[in-house]
Parts: C-alpha cells; sequence; structure tokens
C-alpha cells in the first residue's frame, strides 16, 4: 500500500494522463503501420520489417514536424485544430522513401511530402469517444487485418 503522504493521488493523475501518447503512438504503429504483418518468417527478414516500420513512422514525424507552424495558421480560421492525416501521409511516403535516397537533391521530395501532408489534414475534435468494438480475428500463421483499418502501406 502507498504511503499517501509521500505518494500523492494527483502525482498519479499527472502521469496517467502522460501515457496517452505513448499509446497513440503503439496504436499507429501496430495499427496502421501493420507491425505484426511480417513479410517473411526467417528471423532477418522479421528484424527488418520491425526496424523499417519504425523508420516509417519517425520519418513521417520528422518531415511533419516543420508543417506544424502551418497547421497552426490553418486551424485559427477554424473551428477545430487540425493535424496530418497519418494513414495517409504514410501512403503517400510508401512510393517515395527510395527515391529520398538515391537522388542527388532529396529536399525537393521533401518538400512536396511536406505539401501533400498538408492537403490532407483532418480536425481533432476533443471530447470525442466512441465505444471500441474489437473484432477477434485469431490468425493461425498469417497476420489479418482489422475490417476497421484502411491498410496504408
Amino acid at each position: 500500500m502507498f504511503n499517501k503522504t509521500d505518494y500523492p493521488h494527483n502525482v498519479f493523475k499527472e502521469l496517467y494522463f502522460k501515457r496517452c501518447g505513448i499509446e497513440t503512438k503503439y496504436d499507429t504503429i501496430k495499427n496502421q503501420l501493420q507491425l505484426e504483418a511480417f513479410s517473411g518468417q526467417k528471423v532477418t527478414t522479421i528484424m527488418q520489417d520491425f526496424y523499417i516500420t519504425f523508420f516509417l513512422s519517425n520519418l513521417q514525424e520528422i518531415i511533419g514536424k516543420p508543417c506544424e507552424s502551418q497547421l497552426i495558421r490553418i486551424s485559427q480560421d477554424r473551428k477545430h485544430q487540425y493535424k496530418i492525416n497519418r494513414n495517409i501521409a504514410f501512403g503517400m511516403m510508401k512510393n517515395r522513401i527510395v527515391d529520398l535516397f538515391i537522388v542527388s537533391n532529396p529536399e525537393k521530395i521533401l518538400q512536396h511530402l511536406e505539401v501533400l501532408f498538408i492537403q490532407h489534414i483532418e480536425p481533432v475534435r476533443p471530447g470525442r469517444k466512441y465505444a471500441h468494438q474489437r473484432i477477434t480475428v485469431k490468425a493461425r500463421s498469417k497476420y489479418q487485418a482489422l475490417t476497421n483499418y484502411k491498410r496504408a502501406i
């Protein structure tokens, strides 16, 4: 049992709400990027899929970071705050990733991706809650995507 004087409840309440961003990131990695959908069964293949998933997630965040000032400006004239639609952003990145590393001028591709990210934004609606209806899918050998997610990559 915790000592209430050493560990007051309000400290845990603050910590509890800090976990939301972490859980949202796990949700993105597991469901939108489908971390568990490995392209092979060998350890090397699984490790490559694992690392590229996190690489894509981080790259999308890095490319989207300069867009924040534009999002703030867009949100000023609208009812809600806006954010980049991650699923569409991942889909737009998939055909341009290799080009980033083989062309001599990757800045042009990065700027184009930023423009595309800003074109596909969605409102952040606070207080919106829907009952989560989880569909249980038992996969025996191959990953099966849930029906409420559209594949981004």
